[in-house]
Formats: structure tokens, C-alpha cells, sequence
């Protein structure tokens, strides 16, 4: 009996033994709790731990960037001169001023902030309205018997004919409202016979052909046609000539019509005729007829106002900025004329929450050496949360649109920097956005009024040469996002 307790005990002793000792050793062994790396990295991702420091050149990439960055700007702003200044901003920080609050005057770059006011009195969905009038139907056989054909100008400054297009070098905008469209819906809607005439309204607007605080020097130049709430090719005479004389390799300049809106008649009545529509009398103007006391036929729209500012921008269209001009202050007081656009301004500036010390504005195009504005106002525009990024939109790509389509060729700024930029022998601007190598998008103002002459396109050029790779090198420094955890694949 005892023999065979010994031979059932010994092996639960045996058994109880072993398991005593494995629980030992789980406790306080390490067999088993040895770290496998691979298995780490496969299960977790992580191939630096968040405090390594591996990671701290990363940490300084911001400072020292930053700094290096001021650095090599100081040097290079050194050859401004004392007339100028210099901004730039990323991610709403500022990187880098240079008397930015001073005022200059800015030249063409000027047009960004009428389009800014133009934006934010009419909205980017805004259209100007043409419209056709008729003293009454016109019957079965698509006659307009007594009756003149009436065209309300709505101030729509790009009604262009395809004539007057094919002036345009090939890299500019071709926003326009079609003219030869415009008489094709006209045909379109059975008008075949005019007993009257062709008649142009132009009383949305004054009569005021130039801007009055012009100098008589700007007012007698070719560099903008005459205005007019009825506009047609910018104001200028040509149609009847299909701008032949302005094609070729010595184009002859286009000249300001001296009455636009007769001239608009004029025009459109050509193109009518050349779609077989027959007309008995002679084009003319008349402001003394209300359109309310007329029969509507035809209402032409013209392209929303955020491509508008971009035809105007990428163009550097002085006749848009003035007529743009022109509605903001018959939008804004009832009255189309510059005074009122220009007093209107700074109001919608202030309005909404944009600095309006410091600026003096003579015109809507920049054309007039007397105006001023400051480079920290072109940021804060350009940065400004309801309408920067349409802006930024309707700048003009570097080396491939518009004016700024043989600009900095060559450059990192080439085909990254959007912006619209200006010189003319005592003056250089530039304002426009920029993106990085490393995707940073940096907002970039610079303005100099040189009174040397002979060396301003020099230095003008030279400033912008020297900027593009300055900003191309700038790493910006790493975000808290980017600062996560390593994956074996980096």
C-alpha cells in the first residue's frame, strides 16, 4: 500500500515542482521578455523614438532657416533704394519686412487693389449687363419697322470683336465678351431689317474720357483708350480698317476714339451688316431715351467679375481698371465716375479691415506717378481671408501668361511664382505668391522708386534675380505633423 502512494505522490510532487519553478521563472527571468526590434518596428511602424535624438537637427531646420533667410534678404535689399520696400509672409507669419509701411508709389501692381474693391463691393459673381432695346417687336419677316435698335452700355469693360483679339500676343487672357457673338444673337433673334439706326446709350457713366487727375501729358498718351459705359475694343478706333494697320512687324499704335460710344454704334452696326442685317440710317449716340420705356429684345452678360480681375491682371489692362473703377463708385453711390470709385476705395478697404493710412490713389490702374500705397497693404490684401485666394487666381503664372510671360525665365520663379509685376524707367513692383521646392507658398511684395534712372531696370532686375533663389532655398522647417513618427520606409 505504501509502495503504491509513493508511486501516484511522487509524480504530483514531480508535476507541482515544475510548475512552482516556471512561475519563478516568468517573475523574474528575462528569457522571455527579451526585445526583438524587428518585431517592434513591424507591429508598431516606429523606426526613431519621438525623443531621439536623431531628430533634433529637424527641431533647429525652423530658426535656422529663419534666420539664414533674414540673413541673405538684409544683403540683398541693400541695393534698394531708400525708396522702397519689401515684405514676405508664409502661413500668415511674417518672414521678413523692409519699411513696408511706407508709401510708394506702386505702379501697375496698383490694379490688385482695385480688383480687391471691385470684389468686395460687387461680388466675385457679378456680370455686366448689355442690353438691346426697340421701340417695339420686330414682325414675321424680321423687320424692325420705325424704329431705332437701342444699345444700353452696362460699363462691361471687355467687349471685344475677334479682330481686335487677334492683337493680343498669344500668351494673354483671352476673357472677353464677344462682340461678333453679340451680334450674332442679335441676327438670332429675327432681326434682319433696321429701318432706324443703330443707337448707343452710354448714361450708366459720366462723359469723362480720361481720368481727371491725370497730368495732360497721361491724358494725351495712347496708353489707354477712351472711356465710356458703352466700350468697345477698349475704346479704340480700328474696326473698319479690321486692325490691319495695327498687324506686322511696325504695327501703327491704336488710337483713342474720340467718341467711344458713337464709335461702339458705328462698329456694331459694321458687324450687323456684315451678317446680312440691312440698315437704313447712320449710327449714332443718344443718352435721352430710357430704357425703362422700351421693348427688351436681347441682354448680353459678360464674364464674372473674378475673371474680369483676371483678364485686367494678367493683361495689365489699364482701360478695365478705370472702367472697374467707374462701377465701384455707381455701385456704391449711384454715380459712374472715377471721384466716386476713388472715394469709394478706401471705405471698402476700411470696411473690411484692411489699412487705408497711407494711401492715395489718383486713378485705378496705376498709371499716375502721384499714387501711393504701402507693400504691407498688398500683403494684407493678397492674405485676406474672403477674397486673397481669388486674387491669387487671377495673377498671371511666371514665364507663361500675360505680361509676366517672358519674366524671370530661368529662375525658380519660373512656372511657381504667380504675379503680376511692373516696371517703367523710375519704378518697379512686384506682388504674387510663390511656392517652394518644399511646397511652402510665401506671399511676396517689393516696390522701389528709383531716382536714378539710367541704373533702376538694373537693380530692378537684379533684386528679383537675386530673390528667386533665396526663397527657392528656404526649407521653412518641419510642422508638428510632419514631426511624427518615422515609418521604416523613410
Amino acid at each position: 500500500m505504501l509502495q503504491l502512494l509513493k508511486r501516484i505522490t511522487l509524480p504530483l510532487l514531480i508535476l507541482a515542482t515544475l510548475i512552482a519553478l516556471l512561475n519563478f521563472k516568468d517573475r523574474f527571468g528575462y528569457e522571455e521578455v527579451a526585445i526583438n526590434t524587428a518585431q517592434i518596428v513591424e507591429t508598431t511602424d516606429l523606426g526613431t523614438p519621438v525623443f531621439s535624438l536623431r531628430r533634433a537637427p529637424e527641431l533647429l531646420t525652423s530658426p535656422l532657416a529663419a534666420q539664414q533667410l533674414e540673413e541673405n534678404l538684409s544683403d540683398l535689399v541693400g541695393s534698394l533704394p531708400d525708396s522702397s520696400c519689401f515684405a514676405i509672409s508664409a502661413g500668415g507669419e511674417e518672414l521678413f519686412e523692409f519699411q513696408k509701411q511706407i508709401p510708394l508709389n506702386p505702379g501697375g501692381i496698383q490694379k490688385i487693389i482695385t480688383a480687391y474693391a471691385a470684389l468686395a463691393q460687387l461680388g466675385p459673381d457679378y456680370q455686366y449687363e448689355t442690353v438691346i432695346s426697340a421701340d417695339r417687336e420686330t414682325d414675321a419677316d424680321g423687320n424692325l419697322l420705325s424704329s431705332d435698335l437701342y444699345v444700353f452700355g452696362g460699363g462691361d469693360p471687355v467687349i471685344r470683336t475677334d479682330a481686335f483679339m487677334e492683337l493680343l500676343p498669344e500668351a494673354y487672357s483671352p476673357i472677353r465678351t464677344s462682340a461678333d457673338e453679340m451680334a450674332d444673337l442679335t441676327v438670332g433673334i429675327n432681326i434682319l431689317f433696321i429701318q432706324g439706326a443703330v443707337v448707343v446709350n452710354e448714361s450708366r457713366y459720366d462723359e469723362e474720357r480720361t481720368v481727371v487727375g491725370w497730368d495732360q501729358e497721361l491724358k494725351e498718351s495712347a496708353d489707354i483708350g477712351s472711356l465710356s459705359a458703352s466700350l468697345l475694343d477698349g475704346g479704340f478706333d480700328g474696326l473698319k480698317q479690321n486692325y490691319s494697320q495695327q498687324r506686322g512687324e511696325n504695327p501703327s499704335p491704336l488710337v483713342p476714339s474720340a467718341n467711344p460710344a458713337k464709335r461702339f454704334a458705328a462698329n456694331f452696326d459694321d458687324l450687323l451688316e456684315a451678317r446680312g442685317v440691312i440698315i437704313l440710317q447712320a449710327a449714332k449716340e443718344i443718352n435721352n431715351v430710357e430704357q425703362s420705356s422700351l421693348v427688351e429684345l436681347l441682354t448680353i452678360k459678360s464674364p464674372r467679375l473674378d475673371q474680369i480681375a483676371k483678364q485686367m491682371i494678367t493683361n495689365d489692362d489699364n482701360v478695365t481698371a478705370e472702367m472697374v473703377l467707374k462701377e465701384i463708385g455707381f455701385s456704391r453711390t449711384g454715380q459712374g465716375s472715377s471721384g466716386s470709385g476713388l472715394v469709394s476705395l478706401p471705405e471698402i478697404l476700411a470696411t473690411n479691415n484692411l489699412p487705408n493710412t497711407e494711401l492715395l490713389l489718383i486713378d485705378g490702374s496705376g498709371l499716375s506717378h502721384d499714387n501711393q500705397a504701402t507693400c504691407g497693404l498688398f500683403q494684407d490684401i493678397l492674405q485676406d481671408n474672403k477674397y486673397g485666394a481669388t486674387l491669387k487666381e487671377a495673377l498671371p503664372l511666371v514665364g507663361v501668361e500675360g505680361i509676366v510671360s517672358n519674366t524671370l525665365l530661368g529662375t525658380p520663379f519660373e512656372s511657381n511664382l504667380v504675379a503680376h509685376t511692373y516696371f517703367e524707367s523710375d519704378r518697379g513692383a512686384m506682388a504674387g505668391s510663390y511656392t517652394t521646392p518644399q511646397g511652402l507658398e510665401m506671399t511676396i511684395t517689393y516696390i522701389a522708386n528709383y531716382d536714378d534712372t539710367e541704373s533702376a531696370e538694373s537693380i530692378h532686375q537684379e533684386f528679383l534675380n537675386g530673390l528667386a533663389p533665396i526663397l527657392s532655398e528656404f526649407s521653412g522647417g518641419k510642422t508638428l505633423e510632419e514631426m511624427g513618427p518615422r515609418s521604416v520606409i523613410d
